[in-house]
């Protein structure tokens, strides 16, 4: 078999090959790049920026949420849904872990109406916080819970004024 033929029967392959791969499912990748916080007439805002699967986010039901927390108070913020505070031992190590999404979704009540999302945007959120939070050091994490599991950003710390 001479060298033109082998190129001709790899190039076939390659082209085989190729036409019958499939499509298959990502997790998206979320990102917490910068948050600031304001304090206002006792009322604590919070902008967090980052990459978070915009698209998908803005689509009816989308499991998105951010979680906002010093040592174990929280507030979370479903993109779909109402906020909910609380307390979770869990988050005292200053992290959400993959194993501690399902105790902090179980955690929690309804928060006050005006603890909620403010704007979206594709790389902006801002959020109000509960009269609760303290000046100084708070977290900041994106997650979603997907059919093939639960996605996190990274943890970001901020400073509260």
């Amino acid at each position: 078999m001479g060298p033109r033929a082998a190129a001709a029967i790899l190039a076939a392959l390659v082209v085989l090959a190729s036409t019958s791969a499939r499509p298959s499912a990502t997790s998206p990748t979320l990102v917490v790049s910068a948050a600031s916080g304001m304090r206002a007439d006792g009322r604590v805002a919070v902008t967090v920026e980052g990459a978070f699967d915009f698209p998908n986010a803005v689509q009816v039901g989308y499991p998105l949420q951010l979680v906002v927390f010093q040592d174990t108070s929280f507030v979370r913020f479903p993109i779909a849904g109402a906020a909910q505070v609380g307390q979770s031992s869990l988050l005292a190590d200053g992290r959400l872990d993959s194993d501690d999404v399902p105790g902090l979704l179980a955690a929690g009540s309804p928060a006050p109406g005006d603890v909620r999302i403010v704007s979206l945007s594709s790389t902006r959120v801002v959020l109000t916080l509960p009269a609760s939070f303290n000046p100084g050091a708070a977290t900041v994490q994106a997650f979603a819970v997907l059919a093939d599991g639960r996605v996190l950003s990274n943890p970001l710390v901020l400073v509260l004024p």
